[in-house]
């Protein structure tokens, strides 16, 4: 595999491990970019996600710094798969945070609507 300088397309890359999917043919090609679409989804999930709430008891540090090293991991190997500058893989990046975003977002909707201000009764005797 060949140091690309710019922007590329094709499938002889190497995403996250050494040798993988390299010269194991497209089915392992489509699966990178699909761990890629996955990995991207749950960052921008993770990463909307807020951690902290100003009454936060001490003894809730230690899960909310094993949850902001999993986003910190996930942010990190988001990173990677980006400085392949394979075009096709920053394509499923972009696919995988538009997705989280949407996603997340429906999900906040869904189970948790925006509370609907009543108007005050129409007095009908005047």
């Amino acid at each position: 595999m060949s140091q690309h300088s710019g922007f590329w397309f094709g499938s002889d890359v190497e995403i996250l491990f050494s040798g993988w999917p390299l010269g194991h043919g497209y089915f392992h090609f489509f699966l990178a970019l699909l761990l890629v679409f996955i990995i991207s989804v749950v960052a921008q999930m993770c990463a909307m996600t807020p951690m902290t709430s100003p009454k936060m008891a001490a003894k809730s540090l230690i899960p909310h710094a094993a949850l902001h090293g999993f986003r910190t991991l996930i942010a990190y190997l988001v990173l990677l798969c980006v400085i392949t500058f394979n075009a096709g893989v920053i394509i499923m990046v972009l696919f995988g945070h538009v997705a989280g975003y949407i996603g997340h977002t429906l999900y906040l909707k869904y189970h948790f609507p925006a509370p609907v201000a009543i108007s005050p009764a129409v007095d009908a005797k005047a």
